[in-house]
């Protein structure tokens, strides 16, 4: 049980951490925002009332509580899909990581995450058709999420190496 917990902490807070360090890197080239996880706080704050869909009214800046809840949901999604490595892969995953589980979890379910509940609950639409950059926002996704896919792979490898010790 205990590599289990190591391999979704690690693996999880690690690929997240390898996605932060790359959205900070584009938005200090390029000038993209990063997700305010503050807003989506406010939109899991919202599903808890039936919203299904942030409706933008709230213009004030998110608070620190918000923020903090923002962030926590982030690393408990990155965690999460570490989690379902081990749920699809089974716990041998742990010691014997390969790549195709970490393209369908890490990069696909996640990027697809992103595209088809993230951007509508957001109100970006689906695929974030509202989005006046669109291409722009669907291509930075779907390289983060790469980002985040490769960093889990590497992290898992990680895992495995360290624990065959």
């Amino acid at each position: 049980m205990s590599d289990v917990i190591l391999f979704s902490l690690v693996v999880g807070i690690g690929a997240t951490i390898a996605l932060d360090i790359w959205v900070m890197i584009v938005k200090w080239v390029t000038g993209i925002l990063p997700t305010n996880w503050g807003v989506v706080a406010r939109w899991l704050i919202g599903l808890t009332q039936g919203q299904f869909i942030l409706n933008g009214a709230d213009t004030t800046p998110p608070s620190a509580g918000q923020r903090a809840l923002g962030w926590a949901f982030h690393y408990v999604i990155g965690i999460s899909y570490a989690v379902l490595l081990l749920l699809f892969w089974g716990s041998g995953f742990i010691h014997h990581p390969t790549v195709w589980p970490v393209v369908i979890i890490g990069f696909l379910a996640s990027t697809l995450a992103g595209m088809f509940i993230l951007f509508p609950g957001l109100g970006a639409g689906v695929m974030a058709h509202k989005l006046p950059n669109q291409a722009v926002m669907l291509l930075y996704l779907v390289v983060a999420h790469a980002i985040f896919a490769a960093a889990q792979y590497g992290l898992a490898s990680w895992v495995a190496s360290a624990l065959s010790y």
